[in-house]
């Protein structure tokens, strides 16, 4: 796939509409880790640890993404694209639901830079996010670990259940 604006646009839109299908559930996280190379790091600077930046990897941000029950929908407002140094410069709205209460906090604002390499027969892939966004409100991050949670047991137990002993 060739660098240019249109090709960008097409598939950070297909990008964002798969984080928004495939988040969540611990069996289709999975699926998302073809957009991020191995070596992928995101610096968060507007995390609760932060300053300085937290930084993750490709798994990290991964299990970012586990969180069954409580779906995150990132709505992309604008993009800057920069074709020469192959970067994309997204501004976003966040929401968060929580499907079983239905609880609904107020959007957020964020922004994110995605610096793009192209591994050959693999496409495009994010190699690093440089991310902001405003504070979340306390009890997501509660929510958030309590779906994970849920989910990384469940798949804990189906796992040692699955194995001969």
């Amino acid at each position: 796939m060739e660098f240019t604006y249109e090709n960008l646009l097409e598939w950070f839109e297909g990008y964002f509409n798969d984080v928004k299908i495939k988040q969540g559930d611990l069996e289709s996280v999975s699926y998302l880790k073809k957009y991020f190379s191995e070596d992928f790091e995101l610096l968060m600077y507007t995390s609760r640890t932060s300053p300085p930046a937290k930084t993750m990897s490709r798994d990290a941000l991964l299990m970012s993404f586990v969180h069954p029950g409580l779906q995150e929908e990132i709505d992309p407002k604008h993009y800057v694209i920069d074709i020469k140094q192959k970067i994309v410069a997204v501004q976003f709205e966040i929401r968060f639901f929580d499907k079983s209460s239905g609880k609904e906090w107020n959007p957020i604002q964020a922004s994110a830079h995605y610096h793009l390499i192209f591994e050959g027969n693999k496409g495009i892939k994010i190699k690093k996010i440089q991310y902001w966004t405003e504070n979340l409100p306390e009890d997501v991050f509660e929510y958030w670990a309590k779906y994970r949670e849920e989910a990384l047991s469940k798949h804990a137990i189906n796992y040692i259940n699955t194995r001969p002993g």
